[in-house]
């Protein structure tokens, strides 16, 4: 079945791009103001920095563990209704906080019933997007994403306030009607052509998903430049997302005041509301390399979290959430841009389940194991070494980038010669390479087999041989890419 392709670049494209800006501004925004109850949470409990970290992390954890799960959904169902449903079991969550006694409660109330409906939302948000953009795709996403920077920047300030009027137990549920606005903005999204495919087409897709979906991740992890990619998000998100439990309670024990703390926290918003558009606009210029930007990004912000030990006063504070905001932001602007790099556009939505999957483990650990150190050593000075350290291996990783795809390629060329010469002592044949193939940004490198004619004894029955062997390779060829796409129950054709 042939589907034209919606219009890109405007009309309801931006309306989509509004939707996801409004879910990014309510989800994450609500994920890194958690710093503000997290000190609540350590002054009314007492149950240690690190086990008091697990409730955001287990919210963290789900949010992008459960991105393969999510965009496999909104290809059975659609966007819109895969998210407003996250949206609600979000207000639910935090509705339900308000009203337990216990901590541990909070691991079930927001770590798992927050965080399974972060999961829903996360993933589809962040990845609707770019089938709707195509010459202004960096842009794009640096808008949507920039929505976080916006509440980033408002809620301490929200949360420090109905926490002062109206407790801890308010502020739940006052979180909790704000977060439901993430239905609002799931209402407006639109299933993409691309996804949009009759029952009929879709039941067999769906049948072959439920069967294979291990192997198509396992296919993926096999684009080496992919798994570089992979490697350096995971390590960033390390060091990002422990900031937002590490650096308020870091603030609190120098002894600043909750009003500081609340400003400095804030600066993390200010920056990312401006520079993560600017960031994606300046990637679309195409003046330097995605990889660049992102390596001066990580130098920045992983010098800054090893010094910031060592001066106490606030100016470095306020300059301290202004370079996280500015820097680590880089990453999520240029994220989905630096996917289709690697992978074309249909397999987009299984990339970032992929890579979801293995961010989310990275932040299971990231805040808890910072704030076990803290409870270690009495100070939060060897956690921001070491977050600081986590950015340094993602630059280095990423200046590698070239020798590692050197050996790769190396590595594969090895393994195709010798498949090339067993199949020419069996057979007879002359193998011949052919070139590269580009497909919106991803270069995958397909193998043809020919036969010279001066090398056919017997014309017809090597004739016969030859179509045999290239229709059993086509269709091998056919199947595999099935598999990949069947994830996201994608059309046979699309025209961009």
């Amino acid at each position: 079945m042939a589907l034209k392709r919606q219009p890109v670049d405007g009309g309801y494209a931006w309306v989509i791009l509004l939707a996801c800006a409004l879910l990014y501004m309510t989800l994450v925004g609500t994920c890194k103001a958690f710093g503000i109850l997290y000190n609540e949470f350590l002054k009314k409990y007492d149950a240690g920095a690190g086990n008091t970290a697990w409730i955001s992390s287990l919210m963290f954890f789900l949010s992008f563990a459960l991105g393969p799960l999510a965009n496999y959904l909104v290809g059975v169902f659609s966007f819109r209704s895969v998210v407003m449903f996250g949206g609600l079991l979000v207000s639910t969550g935090y509705f339900i906080s308000a009203f337990v006694t216990r901590m541990e409660w909070m691991f079930l109330t927001i770590g798992v019933v927050c965080g399974f409906g972060s999961g829903l939302a996360f993933a589809p948000c962040g990845t609707i997007v770019s089938f709707y953009f195509v010459k202004r795709r960096a842009l794009a996403n640096g808008i949507m994403v920039s929505g976080s920077g916006l509440s980033s920047f408002i809620f301490p300030y929200l949360y420090r306030y109905v926490i002062d009027q109206f407790s801890v137990t308010g502020a739940m549920i006052i979180i909790s009607g704000l977060v439901l606005h993430m239905c609002v903005a799931g209402a407006l999204l639109r299933q993409p052509q691309e996804l949009s495919v009759c029952s009929e087409d879709r039941k067999p897709h769906q049948q072959t998903s439920t069967s294979n979906i291990c192997c198509v991740y396992l296919k993926l992890l096999k684009n080496t430049r992919l798994t570089v990619f992979i490697a350096v998000f995971t390590i960033n998100i390390m060091a990002y997302a422990a900031n937002f439990t590490a650096f308020p309670a870091h603030m609190q024990s120098l002894g600043f005041e909750e009003s500081q703390i609340a400003v400095a926290f804030s600066m993390i918003g200010a920056a990312e509301i401006f520079t993560r558009a600017l960031i994606g606009w300046f990637a679309d210029k195409k003046y330097v390399s995605n990889t660049v930007i992102m390596v001066f990004a990580a130098v920045i912000s992983g010098t800054a979290a090893i010094l910031l030990p060592l001066f106490k006063t606030f100016p470095v504070m306020v300059t301290y959430g202004l370079i996280v905001g500015i820097f680590p932001g880089a990453f999520w602007s240029l994220m989905a841009v630096v996917l289709l790099e690697c992978v074309p556009l249909v397999e987009l939505t299984s990339a970032f389940g992929l890579l979801y999957m293995f961010m989310s483990s990275a932040i299971a650990l990231s805040q808890p194991g910072m704030g076990w150190i803290e409870d270690a050593t009495g100070t939060w000075d060897l956690s921001f070494r070491i977050m600081g350290s986590f950015n340094l291996l993602t630059a280095l990783i990423l200046i590698c980038e070239p020798f590692l795809m050197s050996l790769s390629r190396h590595g594969q060329d090895e393994e195709e010669d010798a498949e090339q010469k067993d199949t020419k002592i069996l057979h007879g044949e002359k193998l011949q390479k052919s070139p590269t193939i580009l497909h919106d940004h991803y270069d995958s490198r397909e193998r043809a087999i020919t036969v010279p004619v001066s090398d056919v004894i017997d014309s017809t029955a090597m004739s016969n041989i030859t179509y045999e062997r290239l229709s059993q390779d086509n269709t091998r060829k056919a199947d595999e890419r099935l598999e990949l796409l069947a994830p996201i129950a994608t059309s046979d054709e699309f025209v961009i």
